[in-house]
């Protein structure tokens, strides 16, 4: 879950897009909804809500490189500001 937290609890949905393919494993996989992986192809997205229990599996060969950004809505970005005074001032001198 990438919402969990007061750093991440604006957070509404992940996207993951892939940069490259030359490499096994690093799939996406959500346990609660079973076994099933998803790989969208380089320049592909995968989106899902943050409240999702999620993982990448291991990547076992090569590396994979990905664009990981989060979505969310002027009332999360309120509650972004809000909770920034809960984080270390180094995680945050770039916001």
């Amino acid at each position: 879950r990438d919402n969990t937290t007061k750093g991440t609890a604006h957070r509404r949905f992940a996207v993951s897009i892939n940069l490259n393919s030359d490499y096994d494993g690093g799939d996406l996989r959500f346990p609660e909804f079973g076994d099933r992986t998803y790989r969208p192809p380089p320049g592909g997205a995968c989106v899902f809500s943050c409240s999702i229990l999620h993982e990448a599996t291991p990547v076992s060969r090569g590396e994979r490189f990905a664009f990981l950004p989060f979505l969310y809505d002027e009332a999360a970005a309120k509650v972004r500001e809000e909770n920034l005074k809960y984080l270390d001032p180094a995680l945050t001198a770039h916001v």
